[in-house]
């Protein structure tokens, strides 16, 4: 069986707890989304309102606003933007899908069978899930505040939505190095599946022979 060491700590995993993360990870990942979408009144609506409040705290726009309509768009809020025609907020604005999917990695990491490296790994796994979703959460409003913000200055939405969006998503690779300060258990579990794989496909390094 393979065996790794990290930081003076011997890591080893078993197969059904790899198994397992990769079958629970992206049902609860998908759970947590659905049920956002099912709570959308109670995660929306904040989210909108401090995203306005934050707006009209750092800037002189006018009178930005939020407004609901279930007529208008699929979750019915919106952003009123001065002088420029009003943008929808759906689900996809909230960043929920990226906290789903840190969720359910962080909650379904493999365990090593190691018992001492396995000390505090719930409390070091809720350390992580809080700050990563906290991270996401202020970057998601950041990202909306700016959007808004340059949008209401005459900037194309397309262009700004796209480019901006696409920027912040990096912030996933500021999580995972986060994750492996709390939760090394991540990276090595995935390079223990990879050690384990080689072996047993046999893709080691074979001897070649050598003629006297």
């Amino acid at each position: 069986m393979t065996e790794i060491e990290y930081k003076s700590e011997k890591y080893n995993f078993a197969w059904w707890r790899v198994l397992l993360f990769f079958f629970m990870a992206p049902l609860i990942s998908i759970f947590i989304y659905k049920l956002t979408e099912v709570l959308w009144v109670y995660t929306h609506r904040p989210i909108v309102k401090q995203t306005v409040w934050v707006i009209n705290l750092l800037t002189n726009i006018g009178d930005f606003d939020w407004g609901f309509d279930s007529s208008y768009v699929i979750d019915g809020y919106y952003f009123i933007v001065p002088l420029r025609g009003p943008i929808g907020f759906t689900t996809m604005c909230t960043g929920v899908q990226a906290i789903a999917i840190f969720s359910g990695i962080i909650l379904m990491i493999p365990h090593s069978y190691n018992d001492h490296v396995n000390r505090n790994i719930w409390w070091r796994k809720l350390l992580s899930l809080v700050v990563s979703s906290a991270i996401f959460y202020i970057v998601n409003i950041a990202r909306m505040v700016l959007q808004l913000t340059l949008y209401s200055k005459g900037w194309n939405w397309d262009d700004i939505h796209v480019s901006i969006s696409a920027a912040s998503s990096f912030i996933a690779a500021l999580i995972i190095l986060l994750m492996h300060r709390w939760i090394p258990e991540f990276i090595i579990s995935i390079i223990w599946t990879l050690g384990e794989l080689k072996a047993t496909l046999g893709l080691g390094k074979k001897a070649i022979p050598v003629s006297s």
